[in-house]
């Protein structure tokens, strides 16, 4: 939650299903939604003014890889902070981290606003350093989604993989789809599959001689990406610079642990 605890008016870049989605899961939560710049605006230039936003508090985008930079841009220009949930742009954040930082602007970016995901990305951070150090086991990914998804493989599968590589050293490199023959030993295979409905699935794998242990995450509905994009919104009002659902999931926990400390419950 943001640090006044209330929950801030939303304004949305995008008109794709995530974005209805959103719609959908704010008007449940009692979320003001004060406007949703679809395809045609973001082509044209909109929002062009402060006034366009209509009273957001925070913006949330889930519009498409190429429009991020220019949303990125006017939304510094406008003094709006804003949640980054569109995949697919890892090329531009060099551009989009200097937009930023110049323009003291305040960004929060994810592959995966889900709160199951990011539990499932600081269990395997532990679970490689365990493998590691055993040694013997094979790391692999497997992520499946909806045959409309325009990257491949996605942010998740992505992000999963950069938890491998930097925890085990005798794999540097990852390799995607089928490739060529035989994979080489610092390779780590990611398997990306396109086919029918489904909203986002990921398992990330160690197979070992005598056993194979799997961690797997199934977004049944794409309102689990939207509550924790709510969530981090409401977590990034009045803040400033560049975040993560890193420092969200840092901040429930220490809350947590001080609700303990002082024997509340709930």
């Amino acid at each position: 939650m943001s640090p006044s605890g209330e929950i801030p008016r939303i304004c949305i870049f995008g008109d794709g299903a995530m974005s209805r989605r959103l719609q959908a899961v704010a008007r449940e939560r009692g979320v003001t939604v004060t406007a949703v710049f679809r395809g045609d605006d973001l082509r044209s230039g909109r929002p062009r003014r402060r006034g366009d936003l209509r009273g957001a508090d925070v913006g949330v985008d889930f519009s498409g890889a190429g429009t991020v930079v220019e949303n990125v841009r006017r939304a510094v220009e406008l003094g709006l902070p804003l949640v980054e949930g569109t995949t697919g742009w890892p090329n531009a954040w060099p551009e989009v981290e200097s937009l930023v930082l110049n323009g003291d602007g305040t960004l929060l970016h994810a592959p995966n606003f889900s709160f199951g995901m990011n539990v499932l990305f600081h269990l395997l951070e532990q679970a490689a350093d365990l493998f590691e150090a055993a040694g013997g086991y094979d790391p692999f990914i497997i992520e499946h989604h909806h045959a409309t998804k325009a990257d491949a493989p996605s942010g998740t599968a992505l992000r999963l993989g950069e938890i491998l590589l930097d925890r085990l050293p005798e794999k540097d490199l990852l390799q995607v789809g089928a490739g060529q023959g035989r994979i080489a030993p610092n390779q780590l295979s990611v398997a990306a599959v396109r086919a029918g409905r489904e909203p986002g699935r990921h398992t990330v794998g160690f197979d070992g001689l005598y056993e194979r242990l799997e961690f797997g995450h199934s977004a049944r509905d794409r309102g689990a990406f939207a509550e924790g994009a709510l969530q981090a919104a409401a977590w990034l009002v009045d803040r400033s610079g560049i975040f993560t659902m890193d420092d969200v999931m840092r901040d429930l926990v220490a809350r947590a642990r001080q609700r303990r400390e002082r024997g509340e419950t709930g």
